[in-house]
């Protein structure tokens, strides 16, 4: 069999890559548009691995949407409301979610990366094991959250208020945290705080059930 070129390995690999994408979105309703998104979230309808970017939904009205698994990139969502959104399993990255409200959603094991996320609201949201990578998270609330097993990687955590969140087992590394408020309402002053609220073993230990 005749040797293939680097140049043929390379178009080969991209062949392969765009099929399997084309196969990844093949499998998912995808949304373009405002009007789409808010109509079938209107109807209550549940939409699993759902595609939604390349469009501006400023201040779109999501509430209560049924979006778990969904993929959300490129895209605006800056004053959304997506309070109580089933965002389960989603992935979201290199889109301004700038100032969107998501209290008391449900975004479990959920990816957040490459985003702006800055002043919005997770108040009493569900985050468990949620990775969270990369983002503009300053003067954002996670007051009430559960944050059990979330991972915060390279983020920008300036002001944002952790009161009253269940951070047992989350992970913390690599985060701009000047102006944090803790679980417990202290201020931050040094990572060697976070011990107290994300390792059960800590002789201080906190979370809101102590």
């Amino acid at each position: 069999m005749a040797k293939l070129g680097m140049r043929s390995w390379i178009w080969f690999l991209a062949g392969v890559g765009a099929g399997a994408l084309a196969t990844a979105m093949s499998e998912r309703r995808i949304f373009v548009g405002v009007n789409s998104l808010e109509a079938a979230v209107k109807r209550g309808e549940r939409v699993e691995k759902g595609f939604v970017g390349f469009c501006d939904l400023s201040r779109a009205r999501l509430a209560q949407a049924q979006l778990p698994g969904a993929l959300i990139g490129f895209a605006t969502l800056e004053g959304a409301d997506l309070s109580g959104a089933d965002l389960s399993g989603a992935m979201i990255g290199f889109a301004n979610l700038h100032a969107v409200g998501l209290s008391g959603a449900f975004l479990g094991d959920a990816v957040l990366g490459f985003a702006n996320l800055a002043g919005m609201s997770f108040d009493g949201a569900q985050l468990d094991s949620a990775s969270l990578f990369c983002a503009t998270l300053a003067e954002s609330r996670f007051e009430r959250a559960n944050l059990r097993g979330a991972s915060f990687f390279g983020c920008d955590l300036r002001a944002v208020s952790f009161a009253g969140a269940d951070m047992m087992g989350a992970q913390i590394e690599g985060c701009i945290c000047e102006g944090v408020t803790l679980p417990d309402g202290s201020d931050w002053a040094s990572d060697d705080q976070w011990a107290r609220f994300t390792e059960t073993g800590h002789p201080e230990f906190w979370s809101p059930a102590t």
